[in-house]
């Protein structure tokens, strides 16, 4: 069973010696329980998204192959590398694990350095590229963000009133400009010179600030917003439900990694319709996450670069008839977007380019 913390598995024996002599505490190492153990980005299970999605993937593996893991759930990036320290070493358990996994491109410097230190054993980081050259112990499991999200892109272009559109990203860096370069160019392609506008949080867990610049957007003329910033994305459904009774329009959100559609209902718990949910780009952690475990546990594990995209799967969009139904229009000219970017027709940008 998985643990909020790093667990250490130790037997405790008390040895008595002799009337008033003392105890004396004597640990032994016990066999590990867990194949895998996994270190979550700041922010935590709950984010509905990243963390949620890396997690239901290794509860599926735990589910098809019976693979035990354990994970953490650190507070602050500077807890990574303890956390990758203790696993790395199994203080405690008599065999290591067959797979550490770190969650988040910003724990690529822990990841080096504990990597160095114990190169028997296997490592795997979602979302950042790791050299194979100097680390072969590492698999680098990175996605095409920018091919999906020019499909929500597509769909918000043909969905749009307002011809204006909003990205919500947790951070402005390289890895989410990719997701916002891939929207706006989607949403061209379909509605070409459509207004846009993008915010950053510059934080993945405040869903306050996410909503208050969601629905700056909203109230400056956006009426679709893609927010791909993590539990701090939450904000944006926040801030659609709030004004979309006073609007004149639609207001829409388009959700980030797992299928968020439901989010955007009165209930998230007992989704019905409506929901102010247009779609979700899916970013498949879940199949990166299960897949690795599998390889680990089964014997064919190998390091190095492993790229998730349209073409294996790795990337889509969310349909959720019983919520919303796309016309089958907007689907059908997705789908052949989708198609010629696979085929090479089309090679969607990777960072800002207007």
């Amino acid at each position: 069973m998985s643990s909020k913390n790093a667990i250490l598995g130790l037997v405790v024996i008390v040895i008595i010696i002799g009337a008033g002599a003392g105890i004396y505490f004597v640990t032994q190492p016990v066999h590990n329980p867990y194949e895998v153990a996994i270190v979550f980005a700041t922010g935590g299970l709950g984010d509905k998204s990243f963390n949620d999605g890396c997690y239901a993937g290794a509860q599926k593996a735990k589910e098809d192959y019976n693979i035990n893991f354990t994970y953490s759930e650190p507070d602050k990036i500077s807890d990574y590398e303890t956390f990758l320290r203790q696993y790395a070493s199994h203080a405690g358990y008599i065999e290591p694990f067959d797979l550490i996994i770190s969650v988040g491109f910003d724990q690529a410097d822990a990841v080096m350095a504990v990597a160095t230190d114990y190169p028997d054993q296997k490592f795997a980081i979602v979302d950042m590229f790791i050299d194979p050259t100097n680390y072969s112990n590492v698999a680098s499991l990175l996605f095409n963000e920018n091919e999906g999200s020019a499909l929500v892109g597509a769909i918000a272009g043909l969905t749009t009133q307002t011809n204006k559109i909003g990205f919500l990203g947790g951070m402005d860096i390289p890895l989410i400009r990719k997701f916002a370069a891939g929207y706006v160019w989607g949403a061209n392609f379909t509605n070409p010179g459509i207004q846009h506008t993008e915010q950053y949080v510059g934080d993945w867990a405040d869903q306050a600030k996410g909503k208050t610049l969601a629905s700056g957007m909203y109230t400056d003329g956006a009426d679709i917003v893609f927010a791909a910033a993590g539990r701090s994305g939450l904000g944006a459904f926040d801030a659609a439900k709030e004004l979309n009774s006073t609007s004149d329009h639609p207001l829409w959100v388009i959700g980030v990694d797992s299928p968020q559609m439901y989010l955007g209902c009165a209930d998230p718990e007992n989704p019905a319709p409506p929901t102010v949910g247009l779609t979700s780009m899916l970013k498949r952690v879940d199949v990166a996450v299960y897949s690795i475990m599998h390889e680990a546990v089964l014997g064919t594990w190998t390091g190095g670069l492993k790229f998730f995209n349209l073409a294996n799967g790795g990337l889509d969009y969310e349909i959720n008839e019983n919520l919303l139904t796309l016309p089958q229009s907007v689907k059908d000219k997705v789908n052949d977007l989708k198609q010629a970017i696979i085929n090479g027709t089309f090679t969607v940008p990777d960072d800002v380019y207007w």
